[in-house]
């Protein structure tokens, strides 16, 4: 980044990807979006506002680094207030003072506040909103910080489109219950063990850049649609093409059977895959403990189910890392390579964000489907007793 170390890309991206996907509702998601993102940007403020389809108006959702009295300025206009960036564009300002584009200038300058760079937020193809980043002083933005703040702009953009669909499938459902008469049942809060989040190791500015665009990649497909299965072969493909491996796969965990079920893989044979289901106390076991666990020599380890069946796939070594929701271990996340293979720090920490997202981003697909299926039911119920 221009005022800050370049190699902080990857890590600033996913802790707040993580903090954004983490969001229990709307409102939270909108102030987590503004609040990382200043943060990230060691800027003074930022805004976020979403476009009003019936007045065009930009309504303010959520700001940090704001007086009141600034809020309170009056109404934004998307056709007069650097209108460029609901096409889509990105515009920086480095005085904000002098250009005709901003609609209360005078505010700005009490404010205290001068450059100012714009983004779109978007969902899909379409423009919802814009996010704000204000500074005290003129300060220059690289091309790489404008992609880096856009990134950020485009996921929560996709994140205020999921909530939004949460949102009016949980307003279905407690209609329901209303219209019956039946209390809603609350979600069961249950305490689970403590896992550390990836600990980033220095990482040149280059492979940051690098590990940051796959990132918001994976994470933009993973935001694209409510569909688990499809996330989870998203995944696996993506650590397939990237890391340049034989295989991957994605396994969850079954409480009752202790097995850890394939989900999805890519790159493994069929006869590989019928050998059986790995088992949570006899597959490289410590991955169930929140541990990366690399299998550097598969013809010798002790910790593998299916040592024989392994070696005749032709795999040497194995990385097994665990995918984590909730501060609870819900599967394993598995690279395979063809010749023995140790992996850099700096990779092992990319393929632990990945996994994080990933346990996040499957939670929240399995919340929603869990949600859309009472809500089935329970049409169906009303309909039953209407009848």
């Amino acid at each position: 980044m221009s005022q800050t170390n370049a190699n902080e890309y990857f890590r600033l991206f996913f802790e707040t990807a993580q903090a954004i996907l983490s969001a229990r509702n709307m409102q939270a998601t909108l102030d987590s979006l503004v609040k990382r993102t200043v943060a990230a940007l060691e800027v003074k403020a930022g805004s976020l506002r979403l476009v009003d389809e019936q007045s065009h108006g930009l309504k303010q959702v959520a700001a940090y680094g704001l007086s009141e009295t600034y809020l309170n300025k009056g109404a934004l206009s998307a056709d007069q207030s650097i209108p460029e960036v609901m096409s889509g564009q990105p515009v920086y300002i480095k005085d904000a003072y002098s250009d005709p584009r901003i609609q209360y200038p005078e505010a700005l300058r009490a404010e205290g506040l001068n450059t100012i760079l714009s983004v779109p937020v978007v969902a899909g193809t379409k423009v919802i909103g814009l996010l704000r980043l204000y500074s005290t002083v003129p300060r220059d933005y690289s091309p790489e910080d404008i992609e880096f703040v856009s990134a950020l702009a485009e996921m929560g953009g996709l994140a205020i489109a999921n909530a939004r669909v949460f949102e009016e499938e949980g307003d279905k459902l407690a209609s329901l219950f209303k219209e019956i008469g039946v209390d809603q049942p609350s979600a069961v809060e249950t305490s689970e063990p403590q896992f550390e989040a990836c600990a980033f190791l220095p990482i040149d500015s280059h492979k940051s850049l690098d590990y940051f665009r796959i990132l918001h990649e994976v994470t933009r497909a993973i935001l694209s649609t409510l569909d688990s299965r499809q996330v989870m072969q998203l995944i696996v493909d993506k650590v397939n093409s990237c890391m340049q491996i034989k295989a991957s796969a994605l396994r969850l965990r079954n409480e009752t059977t202790h097995e850890l079920e394939l989900i999805v893989a890519a790159g493994l044979s069929e006869k590989f895959l019928a050998k059986g289901q790995p088992h949570t106390d006899q597959s490289i076991s410590e991955t169930l403990a929140g541990k990366t666990v690399l299998i550097a020599d598969t013809a010798s380890d002790p910790r593998l189910e299916y040592p024989v069946e392994t070696v005749a796939e032709g795999i040497a070594s194995i990385l097994s890392l665990p995918i984590i929701a909730r501060q609870r271990v819900v599967g394993v996340l598995r690279l395979y390579s063809a010749e023995q293979r140790q992996y850099r720090p700096e990779e092992v920490a990319f393929l632990s964000a990945l996994a994080e997202i990933a346990g996040i981003a499957i939670m929240n697909t399995r919340i929603f489907e869990k949600n859309r299926n009472d809500l089935s039911f329970w049409t169906a119920t009303v309909g039953y007793m209407k009848d």
